[in-house]
């Protein structure tokens, strides 16, 4: 939106600052934007967890020597989290979950039931995945969460860099099955996948890292 800097004669000139906070609220939001709103109408926004939202759980796992990715998601991601605060890291530093395996979905029922059984049912307790934050490093914008994730019945430290949009935040980073001991369990799934892991060249593999992406919109109040 283009606001003339030119008035007609006889209309009060406005204050340079009124006419970049309204340059400003048009333009759209960013983090400047949001700001220069709170610095010139005093407006304080205050984030919390919003279990309407949900949390959505994707990954990519890849497969042939090729790494060919494989997405799929955990349909059911049951989340417990702390009092709303105006910093989106005390927010997510409370933040604790669980995953029940058995909600995995890639979009082929042939395909979950060989995760499930050969892949997560090869390791030790792994019907449900627990993960709790450990610490937050960051701000309203981005940054950097450490979690404490139980898989095969071992707990590992992983971080995941986070960003903000609005009230959305999407974290993203990888594991290595291997640094939860489920060889056996990366091993037993590429045989059970055989010829759908087999590339080009012959070989049959399946890789231990797997990406993640973790998304979900806390609730916005400002006032």
């Amino acid at each position: 939106m283009n606001i003339s800097t030119t008035l007609n004669m006889g209309k009060i000139l406005l204050p340079l600052a009124v006419l970049t906070a309204i340059t400003i609220t048009s333009c759209g939001g960013n983090e400047t934007t949001e700001k220069a709103i709170t610095e010139s109408t005093g407006e304080t926004c205050f984030y919390s967890y919003d279990e309407t939202a949900g949390t959505q759980v994707r990954w990519t796992a890849f497969k042939t020597t090729a790494k060919k990715g494989v997405g799929g998601q955990f349909d059911q991601v049951n989340v417990t989290a702390g009092e709303k605060s105006t910093k989106i890291t005390d927010v997510i530093q409370e933040i604790k979950f669980n995953i029940p395996t058995s909600s995995t979905n890639t979009a082929d029922e042939g395909r979950d039931s060989k995760i499930v059984e050969s892949f997560f049912g090869a390791m030790n307790q792994t019907d449900i995945i627990l993960g709790q934050v450990k610490s937050v490093e960051g701000d309203n914008t981005s940054g950097t969460c450490t979690f404490y994730l139980t898989i095969n019945n071992i707990e590992k430290e992983t971080i995941l860099n986070y960003v903000v949009e609005d009230a959305t935040i999407r974290l993203t980073g990888e594991i290595d099955m291997i640094d939860f001991g489920a060889e056996d369990a990366v091993a037993s799934l590429n045989e059970v996948c055989g010829p759908l892991h087999t590339g080009e060249d012959g070989v049959t593999k399946t890789w231990s890292v797997v990406e993640l992406v973790i998304e979900t919109t806390l609730k916005k109040e400002c006032h």
